[in-house]
This record gives structure tokens, C-alpha cells and sequence, in this order.
């Protein structure tokens, strides 16, 4: 018997050009379990069925969405763990696992099998981690319909471009990692003045400021025009804050876009130092040697090696 049009699963042809591209959707699903009724739904492939005896261990990530019921969970990593209404979760490959709903209430369930490079480095940098499988959704009907969407697109055309498809599956990877917020952001993952962990509103809105203007002229002077306070009281509680002053703010965000546009481009260093927010190249040289321990040049002919280093 085919399944009702809004219930379905596809396991997706992936090409070799997809899996270099760093993330790719191996499978996709939704499912109504009504109460009392059979887990898991016949029809799955072989290497993806199991059962609350076997249970199972995939190959790749899988992101299951639960909503509209409750059940249970257990991995050989978590140990067993109750799904209440409105719960993600990331299950892990080369992990045992297995889950079911609660036979009195059912649940509906929308899936997404993924694998790539990306979703590794997601691990390595402990946004998801294998021990903390299930979270509750902050905004479980906003997940849904980006869930939806791109379910609904695939199930449309589910031999779509695979490359099409990543991107789009990134989308909602980002949404669920936003809504898990499993981990704060470790120095390494956070981004260069983001204001997450700053309690001081008013340094807040001066990293704001530095790291959105710093690539015109910019001085302490002109931050405080913008700001409703002194300059004295702004320099202490920026300092209190940060460590450090605006002024080294500032060289912070304009060495940080240096440093980018010399790995990332062929502009002469003279542009560079222009499009960074430096008065000169010379001042683009002196700073980015202080802070990084060699200069323009020197940092650019190491990424690229002697046989690609111009003049």
C-alpha cells in the first residue's frame, strides 16, 4: 500500500562530486505513527531497518525531528533517554542505537540522513557530540517547516542535483544547530568579535560597531560619537570586558580581514591595506608584524610557496 503523499521516505543516489563537496543528503523521511501501530514502518532498505531488539548502526548522521507524541532512546554512548513532544535527535555513525514511540501516543517523525566533511568538523568542534543525542527544539514549528520544505522538495524531485540538495540541507542544519545550542561556542569556533558571553551592552554594541565599519577610518573618537557615553567610561568598561583596549580591537578586526583577503586573493597589499581600514600600507605592515610575527608579504608567499609568490 503506498503511503499517504505527506508520508514517504527516499534513500538518495549521491555522485562522487557531491561527497568531495563536503556535506551530502543520503536519505530523507516523515512518517505519522499512529498509537498502538507497528516501529519502524516496513519498506526501509536493509542496512537502515531494525528493530527495539537489534536496533541498528548507520553509516552516516542521521536528524530526526519528534513531534505530536513521546516514546524512548538509547545508544551504547547515552544510555537510555526519554523523547518528549518536540525533541531532536543526532544520531551518529559507527554509534549503536535505538528508539521508538510510546505505544499510547504515537509520533510524527520527519528525518534527514546526511554525511560530508562538514558534518565531521561540526563534531570536532563539540556542536554535536555523541554523549548529548536528544534536545528539546526552542522553536519546534519554525524546525518543522524547514523541515518541510526541503522534504517536500526532495520528495518532488528526489534525484535532484546533489550539490542543490547540500545546500539546501545546510540551511537546515544550521536551524537545528542554532536550536540546539548543545555546546558554547569554544574561542576557536566563535567568531572573531562575536558578542556571545558579553554581558556589557554598551561593549557589545561597540564590538558591533568596530567590526562592521572598521574597514572606513576609524578611531575611539568617532565610537564614542556614536555611543551615549564618555569616551573615559567606554575605555574602562570595554577594557573590563575584553582585555584589552578598543584601539587593539580595531588592529584585531583590520589584521583579521588583512590576513583573510592575502590568503583568499591576488589584490596588491597596497588594496588590501586600503580595504582593511589601514591609512597605509606601511600602517597595514607595522601592525600585521606586531600581531602575527611576519609581514604581508611574508604570510602570503608561505600559503602560496615560492613558484606561486609574484613580486
Amino acid at each position: 500500500m503506498a503511503l499517504p503523499r505527506e508520508f514517504f521516505h527516499h534513500y538518495l543516489p549521491v555522485n562522487d562530486e557531491a561527497m568531495q563537496w563536503g556535506l551530502y543528503v543520503t536519505g530523507v523521511g516523515r512518517a505519522h505513527i499512529q498509537a498502538q501501530q507497528a516501529y519502524p514502518p516496513p519498506g526501509h532498505p536493509s542496512l537502515y531497518r531494525f528493530d527495539w531488539q537489534r536496533g541498528r548502526t548507520l553509516p552516516e548522521f542521521q536528524v530526526l525531528l519528534i513531534t505530536d507524541g513521546r516514546g524512548e532512546f538509547e545508544s551504547h554512548v547515552s544510555g537510555h533517554r526519554t523523547i518528549e513532544p518536540n525533541t531532536l535527535l543526532l544520531l551518529f555513525p559507527g554509534v549503536w542505537h535505538r528508539y521508538r514511540p510510546d505505544p499510547e501516543t504515537g509520533w510524527k517523525e520527519r528525518w534527514l540522513s546526511l554525511n560530508g566533511q562538514t558534518v565531521h568538523q561540526l563534531m570536532d568542534l563539540q556542536f554535536i557530540e555523541p554523549d548529548r543525542p536528544a534536545f528539546a527544539c526552542s522553536d519546534a514549528e519554525r524546525l518543522s517547516r524547514r523541515f518541510d520544505r526541503l522534504l517536500d522538495r526532495i520528495h518532488r524531485k528526489p534525484t535532484e542535483n546533489s550539490i542543490l540538495l547540500s545546500l539546501r540541507a545546510m540551511d537546515l542544519i544550521a536551524e537545528v544547530i542554532e536550536q540546539t545550542a548543545a555546546v558554547p561556542l569554544t574561542s576557536s569556533a566563535r567568531a572573531p568579535g562575536a558578542t556571545d558571553g558579553v554581558t556589557d551592552p554598551l561593549v557589545a554594541q561597540t564590538l558591533e560597531l568596530i567590526w562592521t565599519h572598521s574597514h572606513r577610518p576609524l578611531s575611539v573618537e568617532q565610537l564614542v560619537e556614536d555611543l551615549p557615553v564618555s569616551r573615559r567610561t567606554l575605555e574602562r568598561r570595554f577594557l573590563a570586558a575584553r582585555d584589552h583596549s578598543i584601539l587593539d580591537e580595531i588592529n584585531i578586526c583590520r589584521v583579521n580581514r588583512a590576513k583573510r583577503l592575502l590568503g583568499e586573493t591576488d589584490l596588491p597589499i597596497k588594496t588590501i591595506a586600503y580595504l582593511a581600514g589601514f591609512t597605509s600600507q606601511e600602517h597595514l605592515r607595522v601592525t600585521y608584524s606586531r600581531r602575527q610575527g611576519c609581514s604581508p608579504s611574508a604570510y602570503r608567499g608561505g600559503l602560496r610557496g615560492p613558484e606561486r609568490s609574484g613580486p
